[in-house]
């Protein structure tokens, strides 16, 4: 299969999983328990939830610089920024287009004159860093959520997955050897980054009344993040992962994907945001 079709065929299957579940979960949600808790939500709980997600973006942006200046890219902050949220819209919301990731390495590479497949690589190796990040705060948060074999069974998954993430750190270092001290670094910026956003949903919670049992909020959060890689840009993995979780921990599967729904339209809100550098050229050379 050409890699172009093959591309078409892979977004396809990712939008026609989102919207799958998004109908699926919706059908099943009681709207009117979901209009009643909006009513009631507290906006400062919210606008901290909003806050902590943009401070994500942020540490996201100073993340991908530390690895385009190890090959000589040179970005102010604005200018990153801007680069940055392009990715996002691109992201969210031209599913059928070229994908964030693909338009930052394409234009930086043309911009400074690199390599595209060495700035792509850097692009995969950041984000992938997000993905070991999301593996290492499950393992913590796990250690903490109380079971019927929680010293055991916990305890074992938490060394299993904190060893798992040296071993991969070692293999990503031992692949790009000249970036050995960046993958630490960045890999630090990925735990401040998922612990922005467990904080962003930890604030959703409060801003909806729960109490209680948020741990294992945020492991299902953890959960969909990682699943959200199957479907388009996460939306109906995470609603039906916070749905379905809920329920079989005995939690309000209404208010929980409510939460989930939530967080998704902060993502979008922030990516839509994107649109402004859509036709206004960015200065990717720094003055």
């Amino acid at each position: 299969m050409k890699p172009k079709r093959k591309k078409q065929l892979t977004t396809f299957l990712k939008i026609a999983i989102s919207f799958s579940l998004i109908a699926l979960v919706f059908s099943e949600l009681d709207w009117k328990e979901i209009g009643d808790l909006l009513k009631i939500a507290n906006p400062f709980y919210f606008a901290g939830a909003v806050i902590l997600f943009l401070i994500s973006q942020v540490i996201s942006v100073f993340r991908f610089n530390i690895f385009i200046r190890k090959i000589g890219v040179r970005l102010s902050f604005e200018a990153n920024s801007k680069l940055y949220l392009l990715g996002m819209f691109y992201n969210f919301f031209l599913p059928g287009g070229v994908g964030g990731d693909a338009y930052k390495a394409f234009a930086l590479s043309k911009s400074h004159q690199k390599s595209l497949k060495k700035v792509g690589q850097i692009v995969f190796v950041e984000r992938f860093l997000g993905i070991v990040a999301i593996g290492f705060m499950f393992c913590v948060l796990i250690l903490f959520v109380q079971t019927p074999y929680a010293i055991y069974w916990n305890f074992g998954i938490s060394i299993l997955g904190m060893i798992s993430t040296l071993v991969v750190l070692k293999l990503i270092i031992r692949f790009l050897h000249t970036y050995k001290k960046r993958i630490y670094i960045g890999f630090f910026y990925s735990i401040l980054i998922q612990l922005s956003q467990l904080i962003s949903v930890y604030f959703l919670l409060k801003s909806f009344q729960i109490e209680g049992g948020y741990l294992i909020y945020l492991l299902l959060f953890l959960v969909s993040s990682v699943l959200s890689v199957i479907s388009f840009a996460g939306l109906g993995i995470r609603e039906a992962v916070f749905y379905y979780g809920a329920q079989w921990f005995q939690f309000n599967g209404d208010i929980s994907a409510a939460v989930a729904l939530s967080f998704s339209l902060i993502t979008a809100a922030v990516s839509f945001m994107g649109i402004l550098y859509l036709f206004q050229k960015i200065p990717l050379k720094k003055k």
